[in-house]
């Protein structure tokens, strides 16, 4: 593929996927098109060498891994992992409330979020229910791509003080509007039981989400940007998955779709779960070998965790390190940051340069301007709960945390790129 045909397939599968249950439908079918073998977290496995496996967690987490030729213990694993949860609104168990006449969608913050952009703009509504079944409990997933909620901003003239960044209140001012109800008895839950086919009455619990309708796109003359919907950190997902499907690897590689990342990885599905290990622990149990190989694996191991980076706003140059502008497709960033925010060490920034220079790709380094401390990542929790040298990388982006946000397009080739020639590198001569 080109490099827009890289970045044509991000947004489709960004499109596709408003939530991380939709995330994981699509991923598992990226797999299965791939003739991976599915496994069951509770199951038996067997593995054979060459095989492409993968497992879910709870539906919202997804490992993928490729059982290598070479002997473990000599090269080790390369590993990627990425988040596709992102900052917006989620709807809390009541479902919506009735005021003035008007059902509105009862909500609450989820990660830290731009708010002032989900006013004024068509949402819909995904997630997954948990349902009786005959014998026991289903979950089914939804997806209402349709124009349903709409949050209204309060008109100017009532609120001079509008473009002033006043404080909203997230408790009652971003509630959207669902529809004209004057009966008293609330529809929510009925609509959403009977657009996923399941009766109200059925549903256990539910994990919904609003998401903005519109689809992502191309924007400019010559289609040099993409705005679009959780780029951060879906499109890392996307990268990291399609380059383990189009690796030719010798070498045990894993992939790891997490959620939970912009509240704080604490979850059975986050970064702080137990899955990665848990993979690795299987894999060495199933080639007979001892925990002394499994440390000696991880030793010669890398992983990648990438997550976005912040390109530098015309409008707001002074914001940014002066000697670590990042710009819009100029290729993968290194990320770096002197209290560990992110885990990059000098170990790791010579593998990712390294693999960059002799593969031809452009990269850039990040800093954080020295009077602000930047967010965190997956790659500090993987480093210290598992001695994995681990690299933060993420390409670069503008609009963070915003409802759409914006990146270049000849990013998302290199980014895959990148994580392909990982996944194929003999690191032997490479780790210092």
């Amino acid at each position: 593929m080109d490099k827009k045909a890289y970045a044509k397939s991000m947004l489709e599968f960004l499109n596709a996927a408003p939530t991380p249950f939709q995330s994981i439908e699509l991923l598992k079918g990226m797999l299965n098109k791939a003739d991976a073998i599915e496994l069951q977290e509770n199951g038996v496995w067997n593995l054979e060498k060459g095989k492409l496996y993968y497992f879910e967690k709870d539906g919202s987490q997804l490992v993928a891994f490729r059982m290598g030729t070479e002997n473990l213990a000599d090269t080790g694993f390369r590993m990627s992992g990425a988040h596709h949860d992102y900052p917006g609104f989620r709807i809390k168990p009541a479902g919506s409330q009735i005021d003035g006449g008007i059902e509105r969608i009862t909500v609450e913050p989820y990660g830290g979020m731009i708010v002032r952009g989900w006013f004024d703009r068509p949402l819909s509504v995904a997630g997954r229910l948990c349902v009786r079944a005959d014998k026991g409990i289903k979950t089914v997933n939804v997806n209402i791509h349709e124009p349903l909620l709409i949050i209204p901003s309060l008109a100017i003239h009532l609120s001079r003080e509008v473009n002033d960044a006043p404080k909203i209140s997230m408790q009652t001012d971003v509630l959207p509007f669902f529809c004209f109800n004057d009966g008293g008895e609330k529809t929510f839950i009925k609509y959403i039981a009977q657009r996923a086919g399941v009766k109200h009455e059925d549903i256990l619990s539910f994990d919904l989400t609003a998401y903005d309708y519109q689809d992502g796109c191309f924007i400019g003359p010559n289609e040099d940007f993409i705005s679009t919907a959780r780029l951060d950190d879906a499109s890392m997902v996307h990268a990291s998955f399609t380059a383990l499907l189009e690796a030719n690897s010798p070498y045990t590689c894993i992939a790891v779709a997490y959620d939970h990342e912009e509240i704080g990885s604490n979850s059975t599905r986050g970064a702080r779960s137990n899955s990665l290990m848990m993979t690795v622990d299987r894999i060495i149990e199933k080639l007979g070998l001892s925990v002394e190989d499994k440390y000696r694996a991880l030793a010669n191991s890398v992983m990648f965790s990438a997550d976005m980076a912040h390109a530098v706003h015309p409008a707001y140059v002074s914001k940014m390190d002066p000697n670590h502008k990042l710009y819009l497709n100029k290729g993968p960033v290194l990320k770096t940051a002197q209290y560990q925010s992110y885990a990059t060490s000098s170990r790791g920034s010579a593998i990712f340069t390294w693999l960059c220079e002799n593969n031809d790709i452009p990269y850039q380094v990040f800093t954080n301007h020295s009077d602000a401390r930047g967010g965190g990542t997956i790659g500090p929790i993987i480093a210290s709960a598992h001695g994995i040298t681990t690299v933060d990388i993420g390409n670069p982006m503008m609009s963070m945390h915003a409802i759409r946000e914006l990146a270049g397009t000849d990013d998302q080739y290199y980014m895959t790129k990148l994580f392909k020639v990982m996944f194929e590198a003999d690191l032997r001569n490479a780790i210092c």
